[in-house]
């Protein structure tokens, strides 16, 4: 498998870049090996350590003068040193797939890097060696101590579950320094070291034993081998009394089997209509599932796998949401998946085959009970066992949702969610296992068979097969949304359903008829008796499943493949490549621009359909003619065209959804010109995915992107993956045109053909809903069940707005002469205040520090969670319910999280709609990071400076880790080419860096001086090099050479906090002495990660504190915070203070991006 992985770019190892033979790529390829190498450490040294208990040889073996720790050491280390030798086998896959992928050609050649016998070497000496000596310590213990295969294999089973589980829900900040010491096999620490890694590191580090994971290595290394001589017997002889009591109590057992089975004589035999065999067989068969100890294992770490992501924060930035049945539902379903699986799997053999292998087959076959007894009565009793784990996780969620103060439970969201879209697919899949089961010749092989269809359905996939037509059991996604409910995703689902059901009940009656009962019999003997065994009403049966599996079939092929559209990821590759290389020579054509949009609007919510008309005026800023323009398709449209004077649609290019615009009289320079936009869009049927997610019964959101046509080349749709593109001969892609090229500084970054217009919209839609667009309510009506709203703004706008139609409750409130307002959700009331709160904050601040708010109103309006963002239109935010309204505020340590959202979207008021920046290079830090800066001291003013340490924290995480999955290159801030962790999170640190260095009210001048300059300004837009020349405006030097290091340089700091001390008196002052030493650099680094050390010379903060920062809730705790002058290597401060510290700090804040901002805190 080593050898495949290695020799494909389909599995990028370490990110996008990174060798497939690299250090990091052989590192991340010997953990995963070793937490599936528990199965083989399972075959080799479980089994060594009970062959001779099952084998009955151990009296024997311990009868002749041998030490038994001598022998079970022997025995113990020898399997351990085979299982190192196979071991072998995944380095040396490594090797070899890497060599042959990049002589087939399945491997770019700048994919493969050299071959160093290190690379290879260090993995398997720090990570495979001690993490399989941890495995076969443990199933060396479990198999001694119990003396039984299952029980090894039950173990194997949940420690595998239960670490890819943990893995999960345990991936957050608050839990890292826990991690890197509870994870067995490394990978925490090995996360943890390697976290911040660049492409270059990824390519060349080599692993070393050395902090964290070097404690790691040690602490499990001494637990094995603590676990392999305390609890492995080692010394102890055989005690046949135990194994006696084991045989009395596996003889009680195999009585009470016989008993209960004979207890059938009582009955007639006539079929399932015998009720009562039927139910005394289910209930055997059912107690044999659900007293068995690997049953109650699986199913006790089924339900304790739900407290991970019921109280494990998994939010954005630390945060939990309220625990809503839409969520609790969903932790269900990803929880139990994977035991589900297992479960199946495992007890679908023991079923069938528990009889045969027990040797009491031929005795119950010769019972005078029918086949169907038994076949269903097995049926019965796993889909009750898995029924009832649900219910038991139903129960629990239910209790969590009590505990934590949600008392609104939607019992029938729970019974319908987990019944009918989820267990519903896990029966079915029941019924294949055991039909495999009864056509195979032994249950390994059913097993086998059945393990191979859920790999298959993984990787069908890949080949071409992504219909769901052909993946048993499944059907078209069923999102919930609180707002939507099912929407109209239920109709798919109940199709799909019908049809694998109908496939399910076919195998289900074919199995019964297969039955094996009696002498053993070949399947082709079987085979030849199935009409035999099946009655008249089972052919009936049979054939009308049959008839319904192919009816539904075909009603599923023609809604998803006739009147809608399916498209394979392969086809939209290739029509992907098409495009580029027919129309990407189009790219700079000049465009129309729109001034002016008049929009008609009807929305139907119960039928998912929408009629708009847009009347627009457009005019010709090029210095240029425009002879013809081309015209891409509105988002999932029935039908548009588009009227344009002078011109008219000269080709249609039905394959890419696009058409050949000409003007019979060119559009002049400055020439103004009228037209209409017209669009049709409903849906037909079903899809079987790429849903419609915008236009819905409730909630719909769609913006004029995606509701009208679209004029010019749009970049969007070319192939990003520089691999994929070299691979069809495609060009290097430009992700952003270069900031130093002018002629895009006419262009905004919304967009070649966006510029500011007037606006005004009519919006009809249901009685019961509301509708919102951008502009002001001039008024309100209803007529014949639709209600109809005109708006109409006052000032032009960025040609980008939003439609929104829902039945939603709504709050208002006016804060000095702005009218605010929030439309939510009846059951979303928590945050709806602190929206409030923040956009009244915000409007304030911003006002006092940039410049007065715009318009007279700002409204907020929640959409369902089929998409998770906020988006900020012009006096008008459309809010996703799954990032803020359901946030759990009641922790006050954690990030206030839509306080901060709103914030961010209140400032692009300012910034994005007030000022936007030119289509070049950088244009995302004056819309976003400006934005970010601006919510922050929003942030900083309500909460304080802890709150904001505690969000910075996150920020600088999520920018070390973007940039070591940079796909091309890392750019400066100042040219991000829409790089989210630049202009988000690295923004976020660079901004409060200039803002500590300059002080809130220089940096806010000259951010005030520049919006001022350039408000409302299209010839040209604004770019960073503008931005930049005011923030240096009033600078030093120096200060000037600390911006150029946060926006011109990928700038890298090195601070840690080496050894404090304090004296344990005061001195006769009352002082207390502090002594501490900073260790510090700084590196400038280029796009792939390369650094080249540079001279230090700043003031850097220095800070002491009375508790833990980390937990910190005000500032009262710190007792002296002042910047020190701080340059290369050894710093060494001595400080006098009252209070005795109990930390010290060096930018303890997360003003600097520090590459390991956890050694910046040291405890005295």
């Amino acid at each position: 498998m080593a050898f495949f992985i290695s020799s494909s770019s389909k599995f990028p190892l370490g990110g996008a870049n990174v060798h497939m033979n690299s250090p990091f790529s052989i590192m991340l390829l010997t953990v995963t090996f070793c937490t599936l190498a528990m199965f083989l450490v399972v075959n080799f040294v479980a089994s060594s350590a009970i062959r001779n208990s099952e084998s009955k040889m151990d009296e024997l073996v311990f009868s002749k003068p041998v030490d038994p720790l001598v022998y079970q050491s022997g025995r113990f280390f020898g399997a351990y040193l085979v299982v190192l030798v196979v071991f072998l086998t995944v380095p040396l896959g490594v090797f070899l797939g890497s060599q042959f992928g990049l002589l087939v050609g399945w491997l770019d050649s700048e994919l493969v890097g050299p071959n160093k016998f290190i690379y290879y070497a260090a993995p398997f000496l720090y990570l495979a060696i001690p993490s399989l000596l941890v495995l076969s310590a443990i199933f060396n213990s479990v198999a001694v101590y119990f003396k039984t295969m299952m029980a090894v294999y039950v173990t194997a089973v949940v420690i595998y579950i239960t670490y890819q589980l943990a893995s999960i829900y345990f991936d957050d900040l608050a839990f890292r320094n826990i991690v890197v010491y509870a994870d067995p096999f490394g990978l925490g620490s090995l996360i943890d070291l390697t976290r911040y890694w660049t492409v270059s590191d990824k390519n060349t580090e080599v692993l070393t034993l050395s902090g964290d994971f070097l404690i790691n290595r040690i602490l499990w290394v001494a637990i094995s081998l603590a676990m392999f001589f305390g609890l492995g017997k080692l010394g102890n002889r055989v005690v046949s009394k135990k194994q006696k009591k084991q045989f009395a109590v596996s003889t009680f057992v195999k009585n009470k089997q016989a008993a209960l089975i004979s207890s059938a004589k009582n009955y007639k035999s006539k079929g399932v209509n015998t009720q009562s065999q039927l139910v005394m067989r289910s209930l055997f068969e059912l107690k044999q599932v659900i007293l068995s100890a690997p049953f109650m294992i699986l199913a006790g770490v089924s339900i304790t796998m739900l407290l991970a992501p019921l109280f494990a924060p998994i939010g954005a930035y630390g945060t939990t949401d309220w625990p809503l049945t839409q969520n609790m539902v969903g932790i269900i379903q990803n929880s139990s998946a994977l035991f589900m699986f297992i479960i199946i799997a495992y007890y679908s053999a023991e079923l069938v085959w528990r009889e045969r292998h027990s040797g009491m087959g031929d005795i119950v076959d010769s019972f005078p009970v029918h086949n169907s007894v038994f076949w269903v009565s097995k049926i019965i009793a796993l889909i009750t066992a898995v029924c009832g784990l649900y219910l038991v996780g139903m129960m629990f969620t239910i209790a969590v949702q009590l505990f934590k103060g949600q008392f609104n439970l939607e019992l029938g969201q729970y019974l319908f969610r987990l019944g009918y879209l989820t267990l519903l697919p896990f029966i079915m899949m029941a019924i294949l296992a055991f039909f495999l089961q009864i056509i195979s010749p032994n249950k390994y092989i059913g097993m086998g068979l059945f393990i191979l269809y859920y790999i298959a359905q993984m990787v069908m996939g890949a080949y071409g097969f992504e219909h769901h037509m052909y993946h048993f059991s499944q059907s078209s996604s069923v999102p919930y949304s609180d707002i939507n409910g099912y929407g109209h995703f239920l109709q798919g689902a109940h199709w799909y359903t019908l049809y694998w059901g109908a496939l399910s009940v076919f195998l289900a009656i074919v199995g019964f008829a297969l039955w094996h009962r009696g002498p053993s019999q070949t399947l082709r003997t079987r085979l030849s008796l199935v009409r035999y065994n099946m009655s008249l009403k089972g052919q009936i049966a049979a054939v009308i499943s049959l008839l319904v599996f192919v009816g539904a079939g075909y009603n599923i092929y023609y809604n998803t493949r006739v009147i809608n559209e399916f498209v394979t990821s392969d086809d939209s590759e290739a029509l992907q490549v098409r495009y580029e290389q027919e129309f990407s020579q189009y790219k700079d054509l000049p465009l129309p621009i729109i001034t002016d949009v008049d929009l008609n609007i009807d929305i139907y919510p119960k039928k998912r359909a929408l009629n708009a008309v847009a009347k627009i005026k457009f005019t010709n800023t090029a210095n240029e003619p425009i002879t013809r323009v081309l015209i891409n398709e509105p988002s999932q449209s029935k039908s548009w065209d588009v009227k344009m004077a002078g011109g008219k649609i000269v080709e249609r290019l039905t394959d890419f959804g696009m058409v050949w615009f000409e003007f019979e009289q060119p559009l002049m320079p400055n020439e103004v010109r009228e037209g209409e936009l017209l669009v049709s869009r409903e849906h037909d049927g079903f899809v079987d995915r790429r849903s419609d997610t915008q236009l819905v019964h409730n909630g719909t959101f769609v913006n004029n992107g995606e509701l009208l046509p679209n004029f010019g080349y749009q970049k969007y749709f070319q192939i990003a993956d520089k691999y994929e593109r070299r691979k069809h001969d495609l060009p290097e892609l430009e992700r952003a045109h270069k900031l130093e090229d002018s002629r895009y500084y006419t262009q905004n970054e919304f967009g070649p053909a966006n510029g500011f217009i007037n606006y005004k919209a009519t919006v009809t839609t249901d009685e019961s809903q509301f509708a919102i667009t951008p502009g002001y309510l001039k008024s309100e009506s209803v007529k014949d069940g639709r209600r109809t709203f005109v708006y109409e703004m006052d000032a032009p706008i960025i040609n980008f707005y939003s439609v929104l139609s829902a039945e939603l409750e709504s709050k208002k409130v006016e804060h000095n002469g702005v009218n605010i307002e929030v439309y939510y959700h009846k059951d979303h009331a928590w945050n709806v205040d602190r929206m409030i709160e923040s956009v009244q904050d915000s409007i304030d601040y911003y006002t006092q520090a940039f410049g007065p708010y715009q318009h007279k109103q700002l409204r907020i309006i929640e959409f369902p969670k089929y998409r998770s963002f906020a988006q900020s239109f012009a006096n008008t935010v459309p809010y996703s319910e799954s990032i803020g309204f359901i946030t759990d505020l009641r922790d006050e340590n954690k990030v206030d999280l839509p306080y901060y959202v709103t914030a961010h979207e209140v400032a692009h008021q300012w910034w994005g709609h007030q000022v936007s920046g030119a289509n070049v290079e950088g244009s995302a830090v004056i819309s976003e990071t400006l934005s970010q800066y601006s919510a922050l001291m929003v942030l900083k003013k309500r909460f304080g400076a802890e709150k904001l340490r505690k969000f910075l924290k996150y920020e600088l995480d999520k920018y070390l880790m973007g940039r070591t999955g940079e796909a091309f290159e890392e750019m400066p801030l100042y040219k991000t080419q829409g790089q989210l962790y630049l202009h988000y999170n690295k923004g976020s640190v660079a901004m409060m860096a200039l803002y500590d260095r300059l002080g809130e009210k220089r940096l806010n001048a000259a951010l005030k001086a520049f919006l001022n300059e350039f408000k409302y300004q299209s010839t040209p837009y604004p770019t960073t090099l503008d931005l930049l020349s005011y923030l240096k405006r009033d600078a030093t030097q120096a200060e000037q050479r600390f911006i150029d290091d946060q926006f011109k340089y990928i700038t890298l700091y090195e601070l840690e906090m080496k050894e404090v001390s304090v004296t344990d008196d005061v001195d006769s002052e009352g002082f207390y002495k502090v002594t501490l030493s900073v260790e510090a650099t700084k590196q400038h680094a280029d796009g792939q990660g390369e650094e080249t050390e540079q001279p230090l010379d700043e003031l850097i903060d220095i800070a002491l504190f009375s508790d833990d920062p980390e937990n910190l809730l005000a500032e009262d705790f710190v007792i002296y915070s002042q910047k020190h002058q701080i340059v290369s290597g050894t710093n060494t401060i001595e400080l006098k203070v009252k209070e005795k510290p109990l930390f010290a700090g060096v930018d303890p804040y997360i003003k600097l991006v520090d590459k390991d901002s956890k050694n910046n805190l040291a405890k005295f």
